[in-house]
């Protein structure tokens, strides 16, 4: 497998990254937030851009942007936009590119079904040029996700020129992420980018410590009151994958 270097971490050697997600809807809330990940075992924060309420002002999201950088120091900071959080491809690229253009960000996460857009190579071209780098990612919310399906998903984010590809399914039963994790292991064997499964829900957990298994090189846990995907506390979470790992030599 390859490695990718977000920021200061390198990914997809040793023990998955593990990560937290920050949703806060203000920059006072965001940068709560960020504090609480100060005092924890993450290593890299994901910024939902979904939940914040001044997307529509851009100067007010490069100075949050530059709060939270300083907040977190040399921790790096993933941007992450859901394709419908915004009316259409001109505004999601937008964004983004006001993100890109400041390098407000170490690496920004885009829904392969964007890939298509115009503004896609532009945005991608100058993001190398900056060693910002690009997550590819899709949300399944199909019922019972199809093993290759989920493989072909891993197999077209590589070949749209992804740095790592991700895979995110909201679980409801054992069966999903069996399916996710079985997904994820088949396509390390067939892609060399660093790879990210993501279960939401109770279920998810499963998937959280099992990344050195399947070949998941990011797995998110929660800090504070988390962000309600049922997910693992970072303290749990680091502990478990350690232990994982001294089995595994055993």
């Amino acid at each position: 497998m390859q490695t990718v270097t977000i920021g200061t971490m390198t990914l997809g050697t040793g023990l998955p990254k593990i990560g937290v997600t920050l949703t806060g809807s203000t920059r006072a809330v965001l940068l709560g937030q960020a504090a609480q990940v100060l005092t924890s075992a993450a290593q890299i924060v994901e910024w939902r851009l979904d939940q914040y309420t001044e997307l529509d002002n851009r100067a007010e999201l490069i100075n949050t942007a530059a709060q939270l950088r300083q907040v977190l120091g040399t921790i790096p900071v993933i941007a992450k936009l859901t394709a419908t959080a915004v009316a259409d491809a001109d505004t999601y690229y937008q964004l983004y590119q006001t993100l890109v253009n400041n390098r407000a960000v170490d690496a920004v996460d885009i829904d392969l079904s964007m890939v298509n857009a115009t503004a896609f190579m532009p945005l991608t071209k100058q993001m190398r040029a900056t060693q910002i780098r690009l997550i590819l990612s899709q949300t399944t919310s199909a019922t019972t996700p199809v093993l290759t399906d989920l493989v072909a998903a891993y197999q077209a984010m590589a070949a749209a020129g992804a740095d790592m590809a991700r895979i995110t399914i909201n679980a409801k039963t054992a069966l999903e992420v069996l399916t996710l994790m079985t997904a994820t292991a088949q396509a390390q064997t067939k892609v060399a980018l660093p790879l990210i499964a993501t279960a939401n829900g109770a279920w998810g957990r499963y998937s959280s410590v099992s990344g050195q298994l399947i070949g998941s090189a990011l797995t998110f846990g929660q800090v504070g009151h988390g962000d309600g995907h049922g997910q693992l506390p970072v303290s749990q979470l680091k502990q478990t994958l350690e232990t994982l790992s001294s089995a595994g030599r055993g």
